[in-house]
């Protein structure tokens, strides 16, 4: 390059030395792939075994380079036209209006206006190379919905079409929709309690599950609460992190009340919220859900049981649960307030996590491409 700017790319002319000046271009375009390729070589580009070598994060950044073959074009296409416009005029009057060209500053100003627009791709391809030491948090919470499945589940006062326990389920598909990373696992109960899924985080399979169940799948009938929380209480896993209870019920035909689980609870902050499904104005009892010809379920005396929602239960339960009860007699449950219950939770952060994490380094090469485009327009004045 010295040789070549020796030459005569520093003669003061009125017209431009494209010649040199292509070449010149050619040869740093060489010289700096030739770079790029050693520094991948010495920093271990082509070493897929190595955790600390060099490599990029968003490579397809690199086709952005094609850019650059119009852009060259219409920089060597604007000196041929001011050649041309200067080899149209005399010798004699190309010196009287014309004013010499440098030919050296011209190259320059295209080689710091190429540089700026490939460390910027550079910067954009985001190189990562070497690690760091990054210490993380990560949020928790565990969920158990806790379903009743009891008789007076099966009581259409809602719909014509579906049952108290249709409503529910797929109220609870909702609420799992609607879920970002919590742990869920479901409980059924009705006389007894028992684990439908433990704690997971597939919700496509706690759908399929609670999509399964049905009032027949528990003999011993009843609504016991106790059984419910005690159950669901211990599917929790060790896991320190925050930990909650979400259970649908009607209120109807409970056991005793619920007292003792309610201080176990309290003691490891598990919160107890309660959606509560049916009408103020109930309906009958199907003796056979699956054989509405069968009737309704009778008292001794011969009048038809009517299943009402036990408002004033559930509302106790929630209070003693330190949660908020929800009472629905809507096809489509308005779960809003639950879901906003359940983001506003405390969920505990899991500090002191060490990991180690790639290093971006794209920094240095957008500060390589801010120089170059710096010292463009200051040539450029």
């Amino acid at each position: 390059l010295h040789e070549l700017f020796s030459s005569g790319m520093t003669k003061k002319e009125s017209t431009y030395r494209l010649s040199w000046i292509a070449i010149a271009a050619l040869a740093w375009e060489i010289f700096f792939w030739i770079l790029i390729a050693g520094l991948l070589f010495l920093l271990g580009y082509l070493d897929n075994g190595s955790l600390t070598r060099l490599d990029f994060f968003t490579p397809e950044a690199f086709w952005l380079y094609l850019l650059m073959l119009p852009l060259t074009g219409v920089y060597f296409w604007n000196l041929i036209r001011v050649n041309k416009l200067s080899e149209s005029f005399g010798s004699g009057i190309r010196k009287m209006i014309l004013r010499p060209v440098d030919n050296l500053s011209t190259f320059l100003r295209f080689f710091f206006f190429r540089n700026t627009f490939a460390f910027l791709i550079l910067s954009l391809a985001q190189p990562v190379f070497g690690t760091k030491k990054v210490s993380g948090t990560i949020e928790s919470l565990e969920l158990v919905i806790c379903l009743d499945v009891s008789a007076s589940m099966d009581v259409k006062d809602i719909s014509d079409d579906l049952s108290r326990l249709d409503v529910s389920k797929r109220a609870i598909v909702q609420l799992i929709n609607n879920l970002h990373g919590e742990k869920i696992g479901i409980c059924v109960f009705a006389g007894g309690a028992y684990v439908q899924l433990p704690i997971t985080s597939d919700y496509s399979a706690a759908k399929l599950f609670v999509n399964d169940i049905t009032t027949s799948i528990m003999s011993n009938q009843g609504t016991n609460i106790n059984a419910a929380l005690s159950t669901a209480n211990d599917m929790f896993t060790d896991q320190k992190c925050s930990k909650g209870i979400i259970i649908v019920t009607d209120g109807e035909n409970h056991e005793e009340k619920p007292s003792s689980i309610f201080e176990i609870l309290k003691k490891k902050n598990i919160t107890v919220n309660v959606l509560g499904i049916g009408s103020k104005s109930g309906g009958p009892v199907p003796i056979n859900p699956d054989r509405p010809e069968l009737g309704y379920k009778k008292t001794p005396l011969g009048s038809t049981v009517v299943s009402k929602v036990n408002r004033e239960f559930i509302q106790s339960i929630a209070s003693k649960g330190k949660g908020m009860a929800i009472l629905s007699d809507d096809e489509f449950p308005d779960l809003s307030p639950l879901l906003t219950e359940i983001n506003q939770m405390k969920r505990t952060k899991l500090r002191d996590l060490q990991f180690d994490m790639k290093e971006n380094r794209y920094r240095i090469p957008l500060f390589a491409a801010l120089v170059c485009w710096l010292v463009f327009l200051f040539m450029d004045k």
